[in-house]
């Protein structure tokens, strides 16, 4: 009998996670979008609202240190669980969209409550060191590895100047008690980067990391000249739209707040709308001027999601980072519940560990290329098919432990 509880327990178990995870791993931005008429689509649109919200207050309640507002965390991630169970078990369409708008009501009161509550001098110093530190070691970590990478004597000297302002502004955060001071540090991080990332185009950008080539033995005509260098700033111009034009897709993918995702998705149309331009432009000037108003509407929409998130040097990339962050987060919570039940399978058990390691090995590699939006694309594209990969191979466990078959959120587990 005992074992038939236990056995009872671990299928609950792994009912809730999968939800979890296929609500949390769901496009942010279409976590709450209406679904059809039927009882089994609106069960599973609520169950995505409800894993949706568990799964951002779950990011709150980890991203402080306070513990009264971990405790109010605590109290609505319970008051979501609870619902969620009434969910699963409900076949009355009007009481589920009912349930829906209840778990925006327990997100919304439980983020009053939490900030509410008073935090210490100590804890917010504490705090914004954190976020400054978080910070200046993220542009560290991409200028070092950067250094390492490039033979071109100029850029190496570039990035060993900032590495050396960063830690230097690092050395400064870590005995900073003044929380004025600590924000300018967090804002001069980012002022470095800009910088820093200015004067390595200066000084030919991504080409300019390759092996100068030798001379040509004859002299190149003014036309040539000017043929080449219309040809290298149009392919720079080129290069800055499609690294911005990916930033702002992703970031509006990722953006949890819906007015968010819509500016950086109206930035992305934008910026795609000049890529006619800088492909007609027949001028140097004329390109400088596309790169002009790219950057426009770069620092325009950053202007605009920093107001929406009260913080004056937020940035596209930490909408994607902070989104990632989550995917990885989720999936370190079912490491637990599989590692439970692997005995009982240890071949698919053996698979997610396996499909877990390449999730976070792609969520690393979107974080590299969120600041920058180079090969981010291809980075995002490959994340989600791991993840898909992840989400079949603990439908697979789930039914290898429980012997299935099921229905879990609009997955459905084959027998």
């Amino acid at each position: 009998m005992q074992h038939a509880i236990t056995r009872s327990r671990v299928w609950l178990v792994l009912l809730m996670t999968v939800g979890l995870i296929l609500g949390s791993l769901a496009a942010p931005a279409a976590a709450t979008e209406g679904g059809g008429d039927d009882v089994d689509s609106v069960r599973a649109q609520t169950l995505n609202t409800i894993d949706y919200k568990m799964g951002l207050l779950t990011d709150l309640r980890n991203g402080t240190e306070n513990a009264d507002r971990k405790a109010e965390y605590d109290t609505g991630i319970a008051q979501l669980a609870s619902l969620r169970g009434d969910a699963v078990g409900s076949d009355n369409i009007d009481a589920l969209r009912s349930m829906d708008a209840q778990a925006h009501e327990i997100y919304y009161a439980t983020k009053a409550r939490a900030a509410a509550v008073g935090q210490t001098d100590a804890e917010k110093v504490a705090e914004m060191r954190k976020a400054a530190l978080e910070t200046i070691n993220y542009k560290l970590s991409i200028f070092r590895e950067a250094k390492g990478k490039t033979d071109n004597a100029a850029h190496r000297e570039i990035y060993a100047a900032a590495i050396g302002d960063l830690e230097a502004l690092k050395a400064a955060a870590e005995k900073s008690d003044d929380i004025g001071a600590l924000e300018e540090m967090k804002s001069q991080a980012h002022k470095i980067y800009d910088r820093t990332k200015a004067q390595i185009a200066e000084k030919g950008g991504d080409e300019g990391d390759k092996k100068e080539e030798v001379e040509e033995p004859k002299e190149k005509t003014k036309a040539e000249i000017e043929a080449e260098a219309l040809a290298k700033a149009k392919r720079s111009t080129l290069r800055l739209i499609e690294h911005k034009l990916s930033i702002f897709t992703h970031a509006a993918e990722a953006a949890k707040n819906r007015v968010v995702a819509a500016v950086y998705a109206d930035a992305a149309e934008q910026i795609a709308g000049l890529v006619d331009d800088a492909k007609e432009a027949g001028t140097v000037g004329a390109l400088r001027e596309i790169d002009e108003k790219i950057m426009k509407i770069y620092d325009d929409t950053k202007a605009a999601v920093s107001e929406s998130h009260g913080k004056p040097e937020w940035q596209p990339s930490e909408a994607m980072i902070a989104h990632v962050a989550g995917i990885s987060g989720v999936i370190d919570r079912l490491d637990e519940f599989v590692k439970s039940t692997a005995d009982d399978s240890p071949n698919t058990a053996k698979a997610i560990a396996k499909a877990a390691d390449k999730v976070r090995a792609e969520i690393k590699d979107v974080q590299a290329a969120a600041e920058t939006g180079n090969k981010l694309d291809g980075s995002w594209s490959d994340l989600k098919k791991a993840i898909h990969t992840y989400r079949k191979a603990l439908a697979e466990h789930v039914v290898a432990v429980t012997g299935g078959p099921g229905c879990v959120n609009g997955w459905h587990l084959p027998a």
